[in-house]
């Protein structure tokens, strides 16, 4: 069943236009669960990025070297994942994974199937080597991100069920402490499905007891047309997050912009929105009717697929790192002086994969954090993609370093 979705997980989400965007969060969750979490460390140097109006540093953004680690795993779990998409979470000094559709597999034979799935990195050296938290022999297959009565109520259908996919990176909002936008969608057939929007899944890590906490307020966050912000890609900037959403019901080639002090995040009524023709905040989030390219904070000439949004201290300068189109197997790069831009729009490639035997490879996404130990934030990058081999799709690792 995981193969029948691969695909399907790259096309654009159908408009729901009957859902209302959430304006205020309930306090009373709507879904949460536990899970144990393996006390390894992965501590990494924080950067501090400030508005800085100084030079592009670095600006052809040449490449050094790329390494290739190979597939993401976990060598102790009897099962063989098949899983692709995904982000990270550091959290109280831990690396977290969250990936999406996991099938698990024993010398061929299919073992269990979750929509998403949690792993932990195990030494930032080799960042291929996860330990595996959600989906094993000992736990079995199971969701990671909690669902709802009325979403767990339809899993036993494989063709009229909820999902909860991701293709972004967390933003950490306390040492122990973190909120996750995932999208939201349900099938009505095995293969059509509507997007119902994001949805804000909140992360606390009790380090003493190694127990992770996720928690959902609500079901949906931002619902179609609303743009799903923090589903695209988030950086925090002196306490305060910025939360890029692409409009995936009218063009996919603009980003939208909204931001929040990260002490208040998951209260909405914080939260403003930008304006990039009138170069201003509002409170009041915009729910369009139409495309509103004038407003996006990028209009690019490209249609966006997954991207990641972040400081780079070796170019002196924000970058978003991204895949175009629904289906990519090329890494390029934006720059910008500012979370708001301006923003280039010349999608330089920065790293043209060679593709797997299904034709592209597609879900890429940049973690920054991983060697920032080792000279200036940005310097070097760990890039993980979703491979599709002639056996399945997974996630592989890379390192990028720039010239």
């Amino acid at each position: 069943m995981y193969l029948l979705y691969q695909l399907i997980a790259l096309l654009a989400c159908v408009a729901c236009i009957a859902c209302k965007p959430i304006q205020a969060r309930d306090s009373t969750p709507v879904a949460s669960t536990t899970y144990p979490i393996p006390s390894i460390l992965t501590p990494a140097r924080a950067t501090n990025p400030l508005f800085s109006q100084a030079p592009l540093q670095h600006s052809t953004f040449a490449v050094n070297s790329t390494v290739a680690f190979g597939e993401m795993a976990d060598p102790t779990n009897k099962y063989t994942l098949f899983r692709d998409g995904g982000g990270s979470c550091p959290i109280a000094n831990r690396t977290l994974f969250f990936f999406d559709d996991t099938g698990a597999y024993i010398n061929g034979t299919f073992k269990g199937f979750a929509s998403n799935s949690i792993s932990v990195a195990t030494n930032f050296s080799q960042p291929n080597v996860l330990s595996d938290v959600s989906c094993t022999p000992a736990t079995g297959c199971q969701a990671a991100i909690p669902w709802t009565s009325a979403e767990a109520a339809t899993q036993g259908s494989p063709s009229k069920r909820y999902v909860l996919w991701v293709y972004t990176n967390c933003i950490p909002t306390g040492t122990n402490t973190a909120v996750h936008f995932w999208s939201l969608n349900k099938y009505s057939s095995d293969y059509a499905y509507t997007g119902l929007g994001n949805t804000m899944v909140q992360y606390e890590l009790n380090a003493t007891t190694n127990q992770l906490t996720l928690t959902r307020n609500t079901e949906v966050t931002f619902a179609p047309p609303t743009y799903p912000y923090g589903s695209f890609a988030s950086v925090v900037v002196n306490g305060t997050a910025y939360l890029y959403g692409l409009d995936v019901t009218y063009n996919r080639n603009d980003v939208h912009l909204a931001m929040a002090p990260v002490g208040t995040i998951t209260d909405l009524t914080t939260w403003q929105y930008y304006n990039a023709s009138t170069k201003s905040w509002s409170s009041t989030m915009p729910v369009p009717s139409a495309r509103a390219q004038s407003a996006a904070v990028i209009q690019n000439s490209i249609p966006f697929s997954t991207g990641t949004v972040f400081f780079s201290e070796y170019h002196n300068a924000f970058l978003l790192v991204f895949f175009d189109n629904y289906a990519d197997s090329t890494f390029r790069v934006l720059s910008a002086p500012s979370p708001v831009g301006p923003w280039t729009t010349n999608n330089l490639a920065i790293w043209s994969l060679t593709p797997g035997p299904k034709g592209f490879d597609y879900g890429g996404v940049a973690h920054s954090f991983y060697y920032t130990n080792n000279g200036p934030a940005g310097k070097s990058l760990m890039l993980h993609y979703s491979y599709q081999d002639s056996s399945g799709t997974y996630p592989v690792a890379n390192e990028l370093t720039f010239a």
